[in-house]
């Protein structure tokens, strides 16, 4: 039986798929290795985009991101990067999604040959940045948390105990955390509104980070990570860890690791 959040989850990106262009979403589609990339990805919009009428939020698909976020195929990614004609949000965008597919060590060693091959290539600022930032160790790690105020230490860690075994026999991280956080409403916020779909357990953030807190995929250093936290994820390279942190107990399920373009060294590809 799909949990609410799956279901939730699907929903809204159905939604989120139904408003982008349709035009663009077929370029990527029917794309071919060895082929032009979509020319409207590259100098995102190129054109007229259908959008939804204005209701005060970003309107889905005003920016490539939504766009790239579709594309599955680590080829055209490639492509996209290393177009001399993309632009700087286009060759951002296709990076993150291509950390997301293969993890850093592949960007990494595409980087490695192409500089190899043409070394003035990578120096556009937004090849060289990356370049740089991909010398650094990284883990790709999502967290939940269970607050201080809303659960008794020892039953937090037993609750994120067990989701951390379900975790490490193999189960998604999906089906597991939509499993606990149902096991574990916020009864005291759904008493003051029974709309409310609030749970004990928070789902913090997934990020691919490095020693110092910094997320490549988001380009922001992680505020809510404390840095003994970060050496015991560090210490540990794979595996589910729980953590007694400020504020409350943190599950960190770490699901790749990568120890730097210097080492050249990737320990598990990233999904």
């Amino acid at each position: 039986m799909k949990t609410l959040l799956t279901i939730l989850a699907w929903l809204i990106g159905f939604e989120a798929l139904a408003q982008l262009d349709g035009s663009i979403i077929r370029d990527i589609k029917t794309w071919k290795r060895g082929a032009a990339p979509p020319s409207r990805l590259l100098k995102f919009p190129d054109g007229q985009i259908d959008k939804i009428p204005e209701c005060g939020l970003r309107v889905i698909g005003s920016e490539v991101g939504d766009y790239i976020s579709q594309i599955q195929d680590a080829d055209l990614l490639a492509a996209l990067i290393f177009n001399s004609r993309a632009g700087a949000d286009c060759v951002r965008e296709a990076i993150r999604q291509l950390i997301v597919l293969k993890g850093p060590g592949h960007v990494a060693r595409l980087f490695t040959e192409k500089q190899k091959a043409d070394p003035v290539a990578l120096e556009r600022t937004e090849l060289a940045i990356p370049l740089q930032l991909l010398r650094s160790p990284y883990v790709s790690v999502k967290v939940a948390r269970i607050a201080g105020e809303d659960m008794d230490p020892g039953r937090a860690r037993t609750v994120l105990v067990n989701m951390s075994t379900e975790l490490q026999a193999g189960k998604a991280w999906a089906v597991v955390y939509g499993k606990f956080a149902e096991q574990n409403p916020d009864t005291s916020d759904r008493a003051k509104d029974p709309k409310s779909t609030r749970t004990l357990i928070s789902y913090l953030y997934d990020a691919v980070v490095s020693p110092a807190g910094f997320d490549i995929l988001n380009s922001r250093v992680l505020q809510n990570v404390p840095s003994e936290d970060l050496r015991e994820i560090f210490r540990a390279k794979h595996g589910t860890l729980v953590l007694k942190s400020t504020g409350g107990v943190c599950l960190y399920h770490i699901e790749g690791f990568y120890d730097g373009a210097a080492n050249e060294s990737l320990h598990s590809t990233l999904r």
